[in-house]
């Protein structure tokens, strides 16, 4: 975390133009999604953009693409997994005698139904990508009703703080985000599906030409007993750096 208020601190010395945002969230097996904050190639994706665009040159699209999180192919990826299928202790033992506990039991979630997640992110998008100084806060607010309880605090706490908000607010920023590609994966394990979002965003500040930098995120959602809500985001252009 020390990382992120780092970089935050600097780009708040070079200006007060702060433009994107994400965060991602890692899964463990056995439980709901928990919210381990991963330090990732988008560290403060709100404000690196303005690092990255604003001020420093485009980026290498011939840099190497780093790995994807584990969760988007394996749900249960770096959890216990329990004996290989056909593992036999030795001399008569059980699996728990031999020292080798049972593999634990994924509680199956309730199903989320891909085109209701795909409606749900496609109406969710042009809200969360707002980042417009005058409109920021009010579509943040309401991108965040979206997210599960635990993502909203993360997100809060992390990525739309209140100074973040402040320096967008005064800024003046305009922003505008166009889809170009918005599909649904497979269900989860746990119920849950990944959607996949292409797109572009444009940002202008007073003073400086209009950039568009493509955006390529995946959005894990979940159903709840109060209906469809956003459990954990993924750049998946940027990839993921080691925990």
């Amino acid at each position: 975390m020390s990382r992120l208020k780092k970089l935050f601190a600097e780009i708040a010395h070079i200006a007060k133009e702060i433009v994107r945002y994400g965060v991602m969230f890692d899964y463990q097996a056995g439980e709901k999604y928990k919210l381990t904050l991963i330090m990732v190639g988008f560290a403060g994706l709100m404000a690196g953009m303005l690092f990255t665009m604003l001020v420093m040159p485009q980026p290498d699209t011939r840099k190497a693409a780093r790995k994807a999180p584990a969760w988007t192919k394996d749900p249960d990826a770096g959890a216990y997994r329990g004996p290989r299928s056909g593992y036999i202790p030795q001399d008569g033992q059980t699996a728990t005698a031999a020292g080798v506990p049972p593999a634990p039991q994924q509680p199956a979630g309730e199903l989320t139904d891909p085109n209701m997640a795909l409606n749900l992110i496609e109406s969710w998008l042009p809200v969360v990508w707002d980042l417009s100084a005058a409109t920021a806060q009010g579509s943040q607010d309401k991108a965040i009703a979206y997210m599960t309880p635990e993502c909203a605090d993360q997100y809060r706490q992390n990525i739309w703080t209140p100074d973040i908000a402040k320096q967008i607010q005064e800024s003046g920023l305009q922003s505008s985000f166009t889809a170009k590609k918005v599909s649904a994966g497979q269900n989860q394990p746990d119920g849950s599906v990944v959607i996949y979002v292409e797109g572009e965003q444009i940002l202008q500040v007073a003073g400086k030409p209009a950039r568009a930098r493509p955006v390529k995120m995946e959005y894990l959602v979940r159903k709840l007993a109060d209906g469809l809500r956003i459990a954990g985001i993924h750049d998946s252009a940027e990839g993921v750096a080691a925990r």
